[in-house]
């Protein structure tokens, strides 16, 4: 049982796990599990004791349903509404006029100490792509002519003391973290695939304390960006000024979730359904400006030629997609599940996103004892293994 692969999804309102084991070349749940997130709060983990409590229960969770305690390694996947993106740039002269391995280690090891944002970790680092003499973009520069080399990698960083708090809480209970990754990486990988991302996207993804996006063009991710704002700040509204529990607007935001677009009223609602929808609208079209102005910054703003693409929970409101478009002036879409139809928790939205992360994981990890080896689907060369391996 040792090539258990655990994820653990950690959110303000649950954390979530699965137990899978690949047996006969299929891949087994062995078990899983849904535990309210206690000890933590918007990001910021207020009582360790509590937080370490509660990832407990998950994990006693896991060995009374397999008669035992074989969990000793967990990629924990996070949602943090300050998570920093930085993209980085790094250039090297090249003297013997083809790219070696020497010159690709010496820029990745520049990359890894580059920049670090005070009071921050960097958590991963994902290589975009390398430019040969500013103009030719590739994934594999290795043997290339070339007199100048860039390397361009995007580091995701967190606040240090909440990915402190989190191999804190796993090392109480004697479990090895193997990786600590953002779930803004997930999204892209599962919802866009290679032809849409040639097309040039920008992809949304709403969340309950965050909206996460990213930018594609031609194949490249050329935007990351994350907001501290999402589904709870509806659900906010709602409570203040319909004056009502925030349970109860929780309730009532799931019930109607519905952005009425021609301010109509339903006479037999006990509830201003025009009134409700107001709220949710402001709140929504605010989200979409914050991400329209770092586009423009960005110069990216209505000249994206094809789509925008919304997903995760926040988007499924009902003509979320028509305020969207009139924000950002685009043809903007909701993305519809046509490949992860896996095992019965692919029917179930609570365990959607831990599917999404184990897919992204298998994709780009191989589990191994005390460590993961980055799997070489990327495309990268084998002369910058020692580099990833570093990274992740």
């Amino acid at each position: 049982m040792n090539d258990i692969k655990t994820i653990i999804d950690i959110g303000n309102g649950f954390v979530k796990g699965i137990l899978l084991w690949q047996e006969g070349g299929e891949t087994v749940v062995l078990a899983k599990d849904i535990i309210k997130t206690t000890g933590m709060r918007k990001g910021k983990i207020l009582d360790n004791e509590e937080f370490a409590h509660c990832i407990n229960s998950l994990l006693e969770s896991f060995a009374k349903k397999l008669g035992g305690d074989f969990v000793e390694e967990v990629i924990v996947w996070v949602s943090h509404p300050i998570t920093v993106v930085k993209r980085i740039v790094e250039q090297k002269r090249i003297l013997t006029g083809q790219v070696s391995h020497e010159d690709i280690q010496h820029l990745s090891d520049v990359v890894s100490d580059s920049w670090i944002k005070a009071n921050y970790e960097v958590v991963k680092i994902i290589p975009v792509q390398w430019v040969i003499d500013d103009r030719i973009r590739v994934k594999d520069p290795l043997g290339m002519e070339a007199r100048r080399i860039d390397l361009i990698a995007d580091v995701f960083m967190l606040p240090k003391t909440f990915s402190s708090n989190i191999y804190e809480a796993f090392d109480r209970l004697d479990v090895h973290v193997v990786d600590i990754i953002p779930n803004i990486l997930w999204a892209s990988e599962v919802c866009l695939d290679f032809d849409v991302k040639d097309l040039w996207v920008l992809l949304v993804d709403i969340g309950a304390n965050q909206t996460s996006y990213v930018v594609y063009e031609e194949w490249y991710p050329v935007l990351h960006g994350v907001l501290p704002m999402g589904g709870e700040d509806v659900t906010k509204d709602i409570s203040i000024w319909l004056q009502v529990d925030i349970k109860d607007a929780e309730r009532i935001k799931r019930e109607k979730w519905a952005i009425n677009l021609e301010k109509t009223t339903n006479e037999d609602e006990s509830i201003d359904t025009g009134f409700l929808s107001d709220i949710m609208l402001a709140r929504y079209e605010e989200i979409f400006e914050i991400i329209n102005e770092h586009l423009e910054i960005a110069n990216k703003d209505g000249r994206l030629p094809w789509w925008v693409i919304l997903t995760w929970w926040a988007s499924k409101a009902k003509n979320i997609e028509y305020l969207a478009k009139d924000v950002f002036k685009l043809a903007v879409f909701k993305w519809v599940d046509k490949v992860m139809q896996l095992w019965d928790l692919s029917h179930n939205p609570q365990f959607v996103n831990v599917i999404w992360d184990y897919v992204w994981s298998n994709k780009y990890q191989n589990s191994k004892k005390k460590g993961f080896k980055l799997s070489f689907d990327f495309g990268f060369i084998r002369g910058i293994w020692t580099f990833l391996k570093k990274m992740f």
